[in-house]
């Protein structure tokens, strides 16, 4: 056969066998199945290319005979496991006794060129025996490799050679490479997701994945053999639940691969949002009155990884203990003394776990895994008249009044399943996903992250947290709040009436434990009203003074107050950077600062902060005396109201007042602050004021090309506008070239003199990018307002974000003939909820129900998603 026509073979045989196994996996074939004919196919067409005669050199067959020239082809990796997905990469490792690979030169190339004309993603290496036994104690990921590699082809007998040495280093230090195998998937975890609940993960390396389901079975072969595993379920320390368990958990995420794989028509282990619906599908997972099939497929997937990693884990912390038992350290002492000073299993009560639970708060290790395992075994026999005893009750509000330690204890109620048990409520939420929200991961995972920051309030040293941490020092029981956090999302895993069904079962639960009626009361208003404060701050005009008493009204005491403020905190920075920002947070204690002053004051403006405002205004005096007139600097206090003093930090202060005293003979001054640690840039502009013209500088910004995060917006007495905008580009990133940003103070300049129209502007950047977004969007919501503030008719519009889209509401606003005389604009991920607070040119709200609805239609139809 000449080299061409073989090609072709093999190229023609890899395609067609492929299309076949494609055809049994989309009818259902089973995932090992999968695996092992594309391992065979491969095989196949290695071997074809090695028996084949090189069209040059000497025969390698004859290589491969005798102690001198002894050479094995090798599959390793998933390859060598006969788990390869359909376009996973395939590895080979070509083993020889001495380094000379001069005559396997031609053999290797036509073995290369074979899976190159079969399109098959691959990496072949040769390495001496030496060498090969240096890498593998050099790198552990290198050794798992090997000790699961299979013969392709060549001389066996040093395939055998190499493993029993390989085996033997192991056997020979098994308490390092325990330890070296806690390293690697660590450290592979750290760099894809530690978390076995993040709703996208990588199914293959991330905690949990498919990885970790194959080294837990090299490494239970490793310690106890080819029968280990029923070694381990013959003496107990395996139930035949689990392991059957763990091989249907192994078998889904493998079928999870094939079908990204297939689905793709590539490489692809992510497991995103946006091919959930149709892995539901396929796996023919159904709609539930309260989970999407998405959903439901979703959660099903964090159970089982979550099983596979709890087998791993506990492996790799049993064998630990067993051989360390007896190596004398501090260590391995206080663990006999931990476990002599435990009650025997028959005395295993949730009362004295509970007590336990308190103990190792400040004695970490004195729960064991033997302790561990036999609370697993004794869980079943808990009743509920157990559980639901005084001394639990106290014992569980106990451990949640641990400022700074309560998380631990949480996470390891969970992992044994005990705090699910005890609180039901909580399970609702076990491997809960919400697709249709900003959470990073399930519900139950989601509330530890919270715990976990207010442990951090408690402990942290940072100068950042010492407001929060001195907040928190006030509240008068911190189980409360612990608690709270523990009921905020319970009502997500119903349908509708969620915030109703929250209160509900937070209320059952409050009256099983015993809560007294004081602390129940305060507590099921925490879990009321939890939103409220980040909902205010970041949505609604926080200078109104009606804003402000209701808030208050609804807040009640100063204690309740600082409870919100800290889970309005924790809530936050437990989703991750995207949900929290410094701009956020200065606007979430600008507000708290309001409603504090009004429980304790009673007044619109206090007594302290008016005299706050004077040394407010001292200190911007000072910074700018050698800048700028006095008169000048307090005219711009009198030109604005109040509170701006007090809840505009001082350095944003200093700026509004040289871009007023800049303005002087300029149509528009401007100064843009990078901030690239955080992704955003922000902007200060200063104009006059006219009808649209805040319409003139979104759509300015959009055609530039630069995505409008928020805004907030002054205008003085004298007309000027200050606006201060956090803007990034289209990727999310901050802008920090200065030949764009000069560029964009130029067009700017244009716009406001009416030398550049907006529309001719947009026209190139957005029109295209409409046309793109046509039926993916979702239909914009519009809700008008007239209760929210005491003097504006509020505005909110909810839709899926796009570049311009704040322009094309507040050009439709003016068109219509109403002021903007605020905004706040806030982008999260792909969702955008603006809300504008408007007033008619005559400076009154809207009230006329046909002007309303002619609002909300045309907003309606500029915004839709089906617009052209």
């Amino acid at each position: 056969m000449n080299t061409g026509s073989s090609l072709d073979h093999c190229g023609a045989k890899y395609r067609r066998q492929m299309y076949r196994l494609r055809s049994y996996h989309w009818n259902g074939g089973r995932a090992g199945d999968v695996a092992r004919l594309r391992t065979s196919l491969i095989d196949s067409l290695v071997r074809d290319a090695v028996e084949a005669s090189p069209p040059a050199g000497p025969q390698p067959a004859e290589q491969t005979t005798g102690q001198s020239g002894g050479v094995v082809w090798l599959a390793v990796g998933e390859y060598g496991r006969q788990q390869l997905a359909p376009f996973s990469p395939v590895e080979i490792l070509v083993i020889g006794r001495t380094g000379k690979w001069a005559p396997w030169g031609p053999l290797r190339e036509r073995v290369e060129t074979c899976l190159h004309s079969a399109g098959i993603e691959f990496q072949l290496r040769m390495v001496p025996l030496k060498e090969c036994l240096q890498l593998a104690q050099a790198g552990i990921d290198f050794c798992l490799s090997l000790l699961v590699a299979r013969v392709i082809w060549g001389d066996e007998a040093l395939f055998g050679e190499l493993q029993q040495r390989i085996r033997s280093s192991v056997s020979k230090n098994p308490l390092v490479f325990t330890y070296d195998l806690e390293r690697f998937l660590a450290a592979l975890h750290q760099r894809h997701g530690a978390s076995v609940y993040l709703l996208e993960s990588d199914i293959e390396a991330d905690a949990g994945g498919i990885i970790d389901s194959q080294i837990l079975c090299t490494a239970l072969k490793l310690h106890y053999g080819q029968q280990g595993v029923e070694r381990l379920l013959a003496n107990g320390q395996l139930s035949p639940w689990d392991w059957q368990k763990f091989l249907r958990a192994q078998s889904h995420l493998l079928k999870v691969r094939n079908h990204l794989h297939f689905l793709m028509a590539r490489r692809c282990n992510l497991m995103s949002a946006e091919c959930l619906s149709a892995l539901a599908g396929y796996f023919g997972y159904p709609k539930s009155p309260t989970l999407s099939a998405a959903e439901a497929f979703l959660r099903d997937t964090l159970k089982r990884r979550r099983h596979i990693h709890s087998l791993l884990t506990d492996h790799l912390e049993q064998e630990k203990t067993r051989l360390e038992e007896g190596s004398g350290d501090a260590r391995g002492l206080y663990l006999k003394l931990a476990m002599a000073s435990a009650s025997p299993e028959a005395e295993e009560t949730p009362e004295r776990f509970m007590k336990l639970l308190q103990f190792n708060q400040t004695q970490p290790l004195a729960i064991s895994e033997s302790r561990k395992r036999s609370i697993r075994s004794r869980l079943s026999q808990w009743t509920f008249q157990d559980l639901s005893k005084s001394g639990v009750h106290e014992g569980f509000r106990a451990l949640l009044k641990s400022k700074g330690k309560v998380a631990p204890a949480l996470r390891t109620m969970r992992e044994l399943g005990v705090l699910g048990k005890y609180l039901p409520e909580f399970q609702r939420l076990d491997c809960l996903p919400r697709l249709d929200s900003l959470h990073p991961c399930s519900l139950d995972e989601l509330t530890l992250h919270a715990v976990e920051v207010v442990d951090e309030v408690a402990t942290s040293r940072d100068p950042s947290m010492q407001d929060y941490q001195r907040v928190l020092e006030q509240v008068s029981d911190p189980s409360l709040l612990y608690l709270a956090l523990l009921f905020i999302h319970t009502g997500q895993s119903g349908g509708s009436g969620e915030a109703v069904q929250k209160e509900r079962l937070a209320a059952r639960a409050l009256q099983r434990m015993n809560v007294e009626p004081e602390s129940r009361e305060k507590l099921l208003l925490l879990v009321r009203e939890h939103q409220l404060l980040g909902h205010v701050s970041q949505r609604r005009d926080i200078d109104d003074p009606l804003i402000v008493q209701e808030v208050s009204e609804n807040v009640e005491t100063s204690d309740n107050l600082n409870m919100l403020l800290l889970l309005t905190h924790a809530d936050w920075r437990a989703r991750g950077r995207q949900e929290w920002s410094e701009r956020k947070d200065f606007l979430l204690w600008s507000l708290y600062f309001k409603v504090f002053d009004r429980l304790m004051f009673g007044d619109d403006v206090s007594e302290p902060e008016h005299a706050r405002v004077a040394v407010i205004q001292q200190q911007v005096l000072e910074a700018l005396e050698n800048e700028l007139e006095t008169e000048a600097i307090l005219r711009h206090f009198l030109l604005l109201p109040e509170k701006y003093a007090l809840y505009t930090p001082q350095n944003q202060i200093l700026v509004h007042i040289r871009l007023c005293e800049r303005l002087q003979g300029s149509p528009v001054v401007t100064q843009w602050v990078p901030y690239p640690h955080v992704g955003y840039t922000e902007l200060y502009l200063s104009t006059r004021d006219m009808p649209g013209r805040f319409a003139q500088i979104a759509g300015c910004l959009a055609g530039n090309g630069i995505s409008i995060l928020s805004a907030q917006l002054n205008t003085r007495k004298d007309d000027i506008v200050i606006d201060t905008f956090q803007v990034s580009d289209m990727e999310g990133k901050a802008i920090v070239d200065k030949d764009t940003l000069s560029e964009v103070d130029r067009v700017l300049a244009g716009v406001i003199q009416g030398e550049i129209p907006v529309e001719e502007l947009l026209e190139s950047r957005i029109a295209s990018l409409l046309q793109h977004s046509v039926g993916h969007g979702t239909v914009p919501r519009i809700r008008i307002d007239n209760d929210i503030s005491s003097h504006s008719t509020v505005i909110e519009v909810q839709a899926q974000d796009r570049l311009g889209l704040g322009y094309q509401v507040a050009r439709t606003l003016a068109d219509l003939g109403l002021n903007i005389l605020s905004a706040k604009l806030s982008t999260e991920k792909n969702h955008s909820l603006d809300v504008f607070y408007t007033q008619t040119r005559e400076g009154e709200k809207i009230t006329g129900s046909f002007q309303m609805t002619e609002i909300v239609e045309r907003l309606r139809r500029q915004l839709s998603p089906e617009r052209t």
